[in-house]
């Protein structure tokens, strides 16, 4: 393994990196974490934080990305644990109506007995990081177009990229930090035979369901377990009874001792996205228009297909992972609503930028950003219909995929978007089959139909012209009977529905994917023209960003005089806070720990259903999982640490370094955080570890495991 340290170099040129650190808030780059030497040793921090600079030493090591969720290895033999929401998607895969493992669980009793994850799934462990911003961004374009430069840096990553990825071993990124000063190349190991070995049943975890989801006081036991299984050399291999459990170089030692209030813990994960350094335009775009329409169109959605899954329990089983997904980021965006009322935010906004200094202001990097947002706003309605199609219709979205594979085949692979490269192949089939289990005709057809009957009421100017003469040629009157007759021909005249017809049209042109009639892939091709064009605006939108985003950004640092921390991009960070309760509103106070009596208390109409195995072995606890401050077993604690989504499955540890629990939420007060940092208020939402080895010991007596992760059992076997 290899990592160069050059990284820092063009952020410190930038003004980025060359003040004291405030730790009140953020999610640091890991080589940001000396800085903050002081408040960690002060707060109760034992690691040398030098340490905690080295992605590939111990601790950092240990933590591992599922692209999509964060993991951390807790046994010398691949053994890694994350959120149970973050292995839904396998658990649905392979669940049938007779086993139904999202309800039931799983346990792996021999390694033997482990089951494939879902197709595509990966761990991703880190093998080098190197500072690539002088190859990425050369002269910054000089003489080229917005759109053109845009395409210069996308193909300087990819060859990059190429030039990284030697063989089916690794996975490489080009990132992009500080709104386009400083770009990393990111090298990091694929492992690609995942395996599920343990899952609590969902009374387990996902108690609550949508009811608590964001919500405080949580008792969901939100943990699972995967395992890496490498070839016999140990170098990654596809899936084959000759492999064999992974042995990472590091792993975490799981602590058998809880926290207290007023505790350090810290976070090391990989947060997907923030938007902390979004304009007051953008802000006030997404609050007054994408935020409370996406509330709007998920709940629409969700009730439909909940509607639609009392047709039986193969119908509840393909929809699951839709409704999920769907009512996560609805509930989390009415959190956001909910916290914007005050102007709050957008007040912070407009604060700041009245206080950057800029020469000409109609010329400034905030006023373009400003005449980029204005533009988009003219077609949001469109935009954001076109956009939702593919999430509306699985079916849609597979063939809108398939079709667009096919126009980049044809173009040089550097010259392809990313996604239909000959690296991206492999995931591009894989995404066929898990596609599979959420295709349901029926749930597919009456959400699209919403879809649809929502482009019918676009105002003038933002019509999609190709819709309304598909529409208009059905010869039926009213948006209503118009949208069904299209409908009736789209599903009796498509095989997208069809995993073999799909793997087939992977490899079919334009031409063949034409000449094939399919009702679906023509509604795809006569929107493809206006696709296009939203590409090419995206394109030249791009580009203006990486030439004025760094600049804004420079501006907001010097104004600010401190270090600034990047905005959540998928790539490593670390946050730390202390465990500690909250005040949401007056004369209200949380505390920050709750306990398996309050699951007890908790049980009854769905959906707090409890499996009998765990309200029998809570009658009488196990007296070494007891805390007795609480005289319960601890469940879940809150923390001031800074996350958002991608956080999930991350491991949360104590001053030592050791395991203390999951991060797996934050609290319905503080989503807003992904725009603003509210101190008083944002809190992390963890599954203790103590409550994790409870469950594992005294309910699904998963002691193969806990002796795996060299923990003490306390029930008999």
């Amino acid at each position: 393994m290899r990592i160069v340290r050059s990284w820092m170099g063009a952020a410190v040129a930038a003004g980025l990196l060359a003040s004291p650190l405030v730790a009140a808030e953020g999610m640091w780059m890991p080589q940001q974490i000396p800085g903050l030497a002081a408040e960690l040793k002060a707060a109760g921090m034992e690691l040398d934080p030098e340490r905690l600079a080295d992605l590939l030493g111990d601790p950092l090591g240990a933590i591992v990305s599922l692209g999509g969720c964060s993991a951390s290895f807790v046994s010398p033999e691949g053994l890694i644990v994350t959120n149970h929401h973050c292995v839904a998607g396998s658990l649905q895969f392979n669940s049938t109506p007779e086993r139904d493992l999202l309800l039931e669980g799983f346990l792996a009793a021999t390694r033997d007995d482990e089951i494939p994850a879902a197709p595509g799934s990966y761990v991703y462990v880190t093998t080098a990081i190197r500072d690539v911003t002088a190859e990425v961004l050369g002269d910054g374009g000089a003489g080229l177009s917005d759109a053109d430069f845009a395409r210069q840096v996308e193909r300087r990553e990819r060859e990059l990229v190429d030039n990284c990825e030697k063989d089916d071993d690794v996975r490489c990124r080009v990132a992009n930090f500080f709104e386009g000063t400083l770009f990393l190349e990111i090298t990091q190991m694929q492992i690609r035979d995942v395996r599920m070995v343990y899952s609590p049943a969902e009374g387990v975890g996902n108690f609550g369901g949508e009811i608590d989801n964001w919500m405080w006081p949580r008792h969901t036991g939100d943990f699972s377990f995967l395992r890496a299984w490498v070839g016999p050399d140990g170098s990654p291999a596809d899936p084959s009874p000759d492999n064999v459990p992974y042995r990472p170089r590091h792993w975490l030692k799981v602590a058998t001792e809880g926290v207290e209030e007023g505790d350090l813990v810290w976070i090391a994960g990989y947060p997907g996205r923030t938007f902390r350094y979004r304009t007051a335009a953008e802000v006030a775009a997404a609050h007054e228009f994408s935020m409370p329409e996406l509330v709007r169109w998920a709940d629409e959605m969700i009730a439909i297909l909940e509607a639609e899954n009392r047709r039986g329990k193969e119908v509840e089983l393909a929809n699951y992972g839709r409704i999920r997904g769907l009512a996560n980021v609805m509930k989390k965006y009415e959190g956001q609503l909910l916290a914007m009322r005050d102007g709050k935010v957008e007040a912070q906004r407009q604060a700041r930028e009245a206080s950057l200094a800029f020469g000409d202001a109609a010329e400034s990097p905030l006023a373009v950003l400003d005449r980029i947002q204005a533009r988009r706003r003219q077609t949001e309605r469109r935009d954001f219909i076109l956009d939702w199609l593919g999430r509306s219709s699985p079916m849609f979205g597979q063939a809108f995929s398939l079709w667009r594979l096919a126009e980049e085949r044809p173009l040089p692979d550097l010259e392809r978007e990313e996604g239909y490269r000959e690296r991206d192949r492999s995931r591009f089939l894989q995404g066929i089959a898990r596609a599979q289990r959420s295709i349901e005709p029926a749930s597919d057809r009456a959400t699209l139909r919403f879809a649809l009957l929502e482009a019918t009421r676009l105002p003038e100017g933002q019509r999609i012209a190709p819709l309304d003469a598909r529409l208009a040629a059905t010869g039926r009157e009213g948006a209503e009977a118009q949208v069904d007759a299209l409908l009736d021909g789209l599903y009796a005249g498509t095989r997208i529905g069809d995993r073999e017809a799909r793997v087939a049209m992977a490899n079919e042109s334009l031409e063949q994917l034409a000449a094939r009639g399919d009702s679906m892939l023509d509604l795809v091709r006569d929107l493809a023209p206006l696709a296009a064009a939203r590409r090419a605006e995206a394109k030249a939108d791009a580009g203006a960003m990486l030439r004025h985003r760094p600049a804004y950004l420079r501006a907001i640092a010097a104004a600010a005089g401190r270090e600034i921390y990047p905005d959540a991009n998928s790539t490593l960070r670390f946050t730390w806070g202390v465990v500690t309760g909250y005040e949401p509103r007056d004369a209200v106070r949380y505390t920050p720990r709750t306990t398996l009596a309050g699951v007890v208390a908790k049980t009854g109409e769905d959906p707090f259903h409890t499996p009998q195995a765990l309200l029998d072995a809570a009658a009488a606890p196990l007296t070494a999982y007891v805390d007795p401050q609480l005289g319960s077993v601890p469940v879940g604690f809150l923390s001031t640490t800074d996350i958002t989504g991608g956080n999930s499955g991350s491991a949360t540890l104590n001053g030592r370094g050791e395991l203390v629990g999951l991060a797996f939420d934050g609290n319905w007060e503080g989503v807003v955080s992904d725009f603003l940092f509210l101190d008083p208020i944002v809190r992390t939402i963890h599954v203790d570890a103590v409550y994790m080895r409870w469950v594992m010991d005294a309910v699904d007596r998963a002691h193969h495991l806990l002796r795996e992760m060299g923990l003490p059992v306390h029930a008999t076997d």
